[in-house]
């Protein structure tokens, strides 16, 4: 065989050159040592599944399969002073975060805090940087039902995860990743045209203020608030919530003009109301006078606010422009007209699409 150096014949199976000295075998390279501070990885004995380790500051980051992701997250963690911290658990991270956050929270926030946190219990111990999106959404998944509870556990996460990322503990939040679950809009309730002839028939004060709410729209805290010389006969002038529902012009519909009569008439102060025997409060009314009604009338049990979908969704069945429905109901955008308080029934669209498709036909065959 020949020196792999100076190429001069040698005996075969020479561990070293007799000329030259030079050693036949070629040398493992060894790996160059890493630089002070930036961390340290090396492999554990025995059979592991990932048997190597990234370290710093003496705190161990994980544990790998390849000696390739032990380095690959020391660069990523380079120029970062790691402590202990780095490996604080689940309840760590929440202790260390609702010192900080109390302080800006009331006692029913802090509690609803609390009462999230005691969801994620399986967690408890778990290191928080290595827990993952699946780990905080079977926590979801487990509580699906408990619709608006599993909002609050995601915005406990989330703000959790943004105080661990602010200290370095974590390089992502997966808290963004989680889904929750959203129950089906039901069809907005509103009173039919037989449930609105009973309350008719019925005669009473409680009765009339339906059939106002029924006319008008309005919210019942508006009518409740109305002064008694915002009424003019055939409209008011009122409204609340939204400076689109303010001071906003409310048609009265033919059919309830008398009821507003009757307490334009009855009013004994400011308030239109003010001469109503019954509750004084709209609170108090709904829950005294106007679901006893219902019940007394064998009417299904809906909110006041129903009054107000039925005026919609009869608005737009009479064919009602869209922008002036929005007006009346005080809306600064249609789509919360159209998506929240109209109820359309099967005929109305039924007769749209045929009316919409005669009209196709006579321009398509227009001569």
């Amino acid at each position: 065989m020949l020196c792999i150096k100076c190429k001069k014949e040698i005996p075969e199976y020479s561990i070293f050159c007799p000329l030259c000295g030079k050693k036949q075998v070629a040398e493992k390279r060894k790996a160059l040592k890493r630089a002070n501070g930036t961390g340290t990885v090396y492999k554990l004995q025995g059979r592991r599944k990932r048997p190597w380790v990234a370290a710093k500051n003496n705190v161990v980051i994980g544990y790998y399969e390849r000696k390739t992701d032990a380095l690959e997250i020391l660069e990523k963690l380079a120029g970062i002073d790691l402590t202990e911290r780095y490996n604080m658990t689940f309840s760590e991270v929440f202790e260390a975060w609702r010192t900080e956050h109390f302080k800006n929270l009331s006692k029913s926030g802090q509690e609803s805090y609390e009462i999230s946190y005691k969801a994620f219990a399986s967690l408890y111990g778990r290191k928080f940087r290595e827990l993952r999106a699946a780990d905080f959404q079977a926590i979801i998944d487990e509580n699906k039902e408990k619709s608006e509870a599993i909002k609050k556990y995601k915005q406990l996460i989330n703000q959790m995860s943004k105080w661990a990322m602010r200290e370095e503990i974590i390089m992502k939040n997966y808290a963004q990743f989680i889904q929750l679950y959203s129950k089906q809009k039901k069809e907005k309730e509103i009173f039919t045209e037989e449930e609105i002839e009973k309350i008719e028939k019925d005669g009473s004060e409680a009765s009339r203020i339906i059939l106002m709410l029924l006319s008008t729209g309005m919210r019942i805290g508006e009518l409740f608030s109305l002064r008694l010389e915002d009424y003019h006969e055939t409209y008011l002038i009122g409204g609340s919530k939204t400076e689109a529902g303010r001071n906003r012009v409310i048609p009265i519909r033919p059919e309830g003009r008398a009821h507003f009569k009757y307490f334009a008439e009855l009013a004994t102060g400011p308030l239109f109301l003010s001469g109503y025997v019954g509750q004084k409060t709209y609170a108090n009314y709904r829950n005294r006078d106007y679901y006893p009604l219902l019940n007394k009338l064998g009417i299904a049990k809906k909110t006041p606010h129903a009054t107000r979908h039925t005026y919609a969704s009869r608005a737009v069945k009479e064919g009602m422009p869209p922008e002036l429905l929005q007006k009346i109901l005080g809306h600064a955008d249609f789509s919360t007209t159209a998506n929240v308080y109209t109820h359309i029934d099967i005929d109305t669209l039924v007769k749209a699409v045929e009316e919409t498709s005669v009209t196709d036909w006579l321009l398509t065959n227009k001569r």
